[in-house]
């Protein structure tokens, strides 16, 4: 009978001590390289060719992240993660501002594998490092294209569309690996800083749709790979399992 209590309590013992932990904040990304998304929506040199989507700066976005330790080292979790992309220019003609913004979200769902190499003394303090296997799905681009009579502010032309660049829907395979320190701020709180760097298109790449980010096939003969550098700062809530 002593043994059927211990078998039985087990179980139940380690489902009490079930630690998770629920991470949410501000994540940006940052496309790197040489992809056409980097460029300008319109050149100014009308001989060069046009309509990159002119991501070229950090994109801000937000984060949630549910992760259960293993062990002490290790542990294991899933993250969503969403990013406003923006792209937008201004020309200044002779009484007149043409104004243009091109917009686009990216989502992406991770699978998280973690390890903790180093402990600090001070606030729980840890060191991570982290790899996110990720399926990232691209929204329809949103064009506006606007005229402004600079002198009396009136709206001259205004263009607003929703673009879809087939093929649709777009789904790609990717891989970020992360370094971050984290830490408690005040029992149960803690918060997690981390940078690190992937690919969004890894797998699943279709040369025929061109690329991956841009609003129009112009040109386009493939889809180059798209490189990131992410940096996310998240406040952590850790809670046991009832």
């Amino acid at each position: 009978m002593q043994r059927v209590v211990l078998w039985v309590g087990i179980p139940v013992w380690a489902m009490a001590q079930s630690i998770v932990e629920l991470s949410s904040g501000l994540a940006t990304t940052w496309l790197v390289g040489n992809n056409p998304a980097r460029t300008p929506i319109i050149s100014r040199d009308t001989l060069q060719r046009s309509l990159g989507s002119g991501f070229a700066g950090v994109q801000p976005g937000i984060a949630l992240q549910v992760l259960h330790p293993l062990r002490p080292e290790w542990r294991i979790g899933v993250g969503v993660e969403q990013t406003y992309f923006e792209g937008l220019q201004r020309f200044r003609l002779r009484g007149l501002n043409i104004y243009l913004r091109y917009t686009q979200t990216v989502t992406g769902i991770a699978a998280m594998v973690e390890y903790i190499p180093v402990r600090f003394p001070l606030a729980r303090g840890y060191a991570f490092i982290s790899l996110e296997p990720r399926w990232t799905v691209v929204s329809r681009g949103h064009y506006v294209y606007e005229q402004v009579d600079s002198r009396q502010g009136r709206v001259i032309e205004r263009l607003d569309t929703v673009i879809s660049k087939p093929p649709e829907p777009v789904h790609r395979f990717g891989v970020i690996g992360r370094l971050g320190i984290g830490g408690e701020l005040a029992e149960p709180w803690y918060f997690r800083a981390n940078v690190g760097f992937g690919v969004l298109n890894l797998w699943g790449r279709r040369p025929e749709r061109g690329e991956l980010l841009t609003p129009v096939k112009i040109e386009e003969v493939g889809e180059s790979y798209a490189p990131v550098v992410v940096v996310a700062l998240l406040l952590q809530y850790r809670f046991r399992l009832p």
